[in-house]
């Protein structure tokens, strides 16, 4: 209940509203006393809500019955009239607003904070990206961005994709992607999560995800910072495929762990 309540106030409803609304669509039409009864508002509020989602067209009513009832309109029918109103008002917002359009300056490296403000970015990022994709993502943060990289992928562009997950699952539905398989090392490492997306070597945007709440990343096209997250990407690449490669050999034939590998501070030796 709580996450249809907060997706609702996103599109203008109280928490009031939203609760009155969704009691009609499960209980059909009631009385306003059946109302504040089934959907826990105040008897004293409940008049005042029916008559605001009238105004908004959310419910219906009847005028010459004793008590007056009321009833919700089909859902289908609401989400196109929301989609109708903020199509419109965004559509005004863009013919308004437009003579003002006009490049960020990306000399400076901006930092984007919230985890919604993050993955709006890097949508909008893969959205324009016009031939190559470099990512490094975690499967908790995958589902934000997994159908803009299905489509982008799916269109012929190139895409590169290290992928972590914590308990290995690394199923995906593209094709050009690596499971990095050190999880625990690199989450000691960095502290947690982070995202790094480099954008046809024209932008980036990397920083680090604590959770869906929190999340902190810099955006730029400082030539340095992209060549650096790139060139980051591309040899996780090059050492995933080379493990994924000659993994097994090198343990079974040589007797090389895991942990091996992973000690840069010591060279491997003949065994």
């Amino acid at each position: 209940m709580e996450n249809i309540l907060n997706t609702l106030k996103m599109f203008g409803f109280t928490e009031y509203e939203s609760k009155v609304y969704i009691t009609l669509l499960k209980t059909g039409k009631s009385s306003g006393y059946e109302i504040s009864k089934n959907s826990s508002v105040p008897r004293s509020k409940v008049y005042n809500i029916l008559e605001i989602l009238i105004k908004k067209g959310c419910i219906v009513h009847t005028k010459n019955t004793n008590p007056i009832y009321y009833d919700a309109i089909p859902i289908n029918e609401l989400i196109k009239n929301l989609e109708y109103k903020y199509n419109k008002a965004l559509e005004n917002i863009s013919y308004e607003l437009n003579e003002y359009n006009r490049k960020v300056d990306m000399d400076n490296m901006w930092h984007i904070e919230g985890y919604e403000n993050t993955f709006n970015k890097c949508r909008n990022m893969i959205q324009n990206t016009k031939n190559e994709l470099y990512l490094q993502i975690w499967e908790e943060d995958y589902k934000e961005i997994k159908e803009d990289l299905e489509k982008f992928e799916s269109s012929g562009k190139k895409l590169l994709l290290i992928f972590y997950s914590k308990n290995h699952n690394y199923k995906l539905n593209i094709k050009n992607y690596y499971p990095h398989g050190f999880e625990d090392e690199k989450e000691k490492e960095f502290g947690g999560r982070w995202i790094n997306i480099v954008s046809d070597s024209n932008q980036v945007i990397f920083g680090h995800i604590k959770n869906t709440k929190n999340a902190e990343v810099i955006w730029t096209e400082s030539n340095s910072l992209i060549f650096l997250a790139k060139e980051y990407i591309k040899h996780d690449a090059y050492t995933l495929k080379i493990i994924e490669k000659f993994g097994k050999v090198l343990e079974e034939e040589y007797h090389y762990s895991d942990k091996d590998f992973r000690n840069i501070f010591e060279k491997l030796e003949i065994k």
